[in-house]
């Protein structure tokens, strides 16, 4: 099972250098399978998925007939997202009764939504009468994967009374505060952590992120450093390092900082999709234009990458004059739009960040993760977006495709009907103002400045925007 601490300990660092140095050479040394499994995991964990498959093969050459290569595999499935190939792939194995096996299958269980049954799981394992601390902690690590953080707080308070200061339970407690947004307390348990072993990457990392997430940049910023100055090998760190300074406004070094991951790793959007914001922070429109060009280059058709990718150089293009470029754009965007969306829901000024796992504030989180939000809401928040910043035509294309999935449109009619106002055609938006009346949408009353007033009607408010 995937060890965060483990990966920055001494003997995995050793076990790794040697893995690398055999690639490197290229030549088929040989290691233990479980290595070999925890070599996987650690590539995995740094989104590292070739790696990842090269360990695989390596495995299958030297132990052929291992039982841990299923789960490799398994591990490799989750890591792209194919929960339900990874459940079927784990039953060839029967299902094995020991812990680690059990552990993956609540993984897998965690993946597929069914949080119940992993739970389940998880507390067989720890009400087991001998288990094992490390095992122990991974059971609570399912738990809080699974959102039962107050539950896990529980558990590794009433734990740590028998065990004070166990370094494994800390780790747990701490992630479940952070989970549960106590940062304060999570802040003070990873510096104790860190007054034990100042040198671990690991509590480094975590503090970083901590601070990054209640937006204290500057803070993030400095334990990233003392990270790198540790291991200067670790791109996660230096990723953090340059999202840090693009939020601290200091777009020139953010932009020389993304263009070095883009030369390490030249088929990520990411980097690329922020030197592009840093060039429209720095330069302007048309040189961040051409660079969202060589984003989408290098991103994979229907992901949320494209899509606001695609919304940047709309929005973009409209600021240019050039509507006709920028309404193709738009319904590009519109066309290959993911299932998941959330990230619409938030913006930080006129063109959208791009937003993954690891660069969300808790501020962010707030507001994607508060419920289950519909294709129809995502893209009324996208509309609504646009027409702040005056995006009338775009604005206008997005609600007239969100539409068609809307049953009740009262409000995507009162935006329509004002998109319509802004762009000039105004003898077209009656239906759009009836519709928005008799669904007593008070947007339409906001769009237009005007006091709500529910008895009014279709004509005397036509009346009164005209003049």
């Amino acid at each position: 099972m995937d060890n965060k601490s483990y990966f920055d300990s001494q003997e995995f660092r050793e076990i790794l250098r040697k893995y690398e140095q055999t690639k490197e050479e290229n030549v088929c040394s040989y290691f233990e399978i479980e290595d070999l499994f925890d070599i996987l995991a650690y590539y995995l964990f740094q989104d590292m998925p070739e790696a990842a498959d090269a360990v695989y093969t390596h495995a299958k050459t030297l132990h052929p007939d291992a039982p841990e290569l299923t789960k490799m595999e398994v591990k490799i499935l989750l890591s792209r997202g194919e929960a339900e190939k990874a459940f079927m792939k784990l039953g060839e194995l029967g299902f094995p009764d020991d812990d680690d096996s059990k552990l993956l299958q609540a993984q897998v269980l965690i993946a597929l939504k069914q949080y119940k049954e992993a739970k389940e799981i998880a507390l067989e394992i720890l009400n087991q009468k001998k288990v094992t601390k490390e095992v122990a902690c991974e059971a609570l690590e399912i738990m809080l994967d699974g959102g039962y953080a107050q539950e896990v707080l529980q558990i590794t308070d009433h734990a740590l009374h028998k065990n004070p200061g166990n370094r494994n339970l800390l780790e747990v407690r701490a992630e479940a505060l952070i989970e549960l947004q106590d940062t304060s307390a999570a802040i003070e348990i990873y510096n104790e952590l860190l007054d034990r072993d100042p040198y671990s990457t690991f509590y480094w990392e975590q503090l970083a992120r901590i601070y990054y997430m209640i937006n204290k940049y500057g803070k993030a910023l400095e334990c990233f450093e003392y990270e790198l100055a540790i291991g200067d090998e670790i791109d996660y760190a230096r990723m953090m390092q340059a999202y840090c300074y693009y939020f601290l406004r200091d777009h020139k070094r953010a932009a020389t900082m993304f263009g070095e991951l883009i030369a390490k790793y030249p088929k990520s959007a990411i980097p690329r999709f922020y030197t592009a914001l840093c060039l429209w922070k720095e330069r302007g429109t048309e040189e961040a234009l051409a660079a969202f060009d060589n984003v989408i280059e290098v991103c994979e058709e229907g992901s949320i990458e494209a899509m606001v990718t695609r919304i940047n150089r709309a929005i973009l293009l409209s600021k240019m004059g050039d509507k006709d470029s920028a309404t193709g754009a738009i319904s590009l965007a519109l066309l290959m739009h993911p299932e998941n969306m959330k990230q619409l829901l938030v913006s930080d000024g006129e063109l959208y960040n791009l937003r993954d796992k690891e660069n969300l504030t808790f501020k962010e989180m707030n507001v994607m993760d508060i419920k289950e939000w519909s294709t129809e809401e995502t893209l009324f928040a996208l509309a609504t977006h646009l027409i702040e910043y005056r995006h009338h035509e775009i604005a206008k294309s997005v609600l007239l495709y969100t539409r068609h999935m809307s049953k009740e449109p009262s409000d995507i009619d009162a935006g329509i009907a004002y998109t319509m106002f802004c762009t000039g055609e105004r003898e077209s938006i009656r239906p759009y103002v009836e519709s928005a009346l008799n669904g007593k949408s008070n947007l339409l009353f906001e769009l237009f400045g005007l006091v709500y007033d529910a008895n009014t009607t279709t004509d005397r408010f036509i009346d009164y925007i005209k003049k």
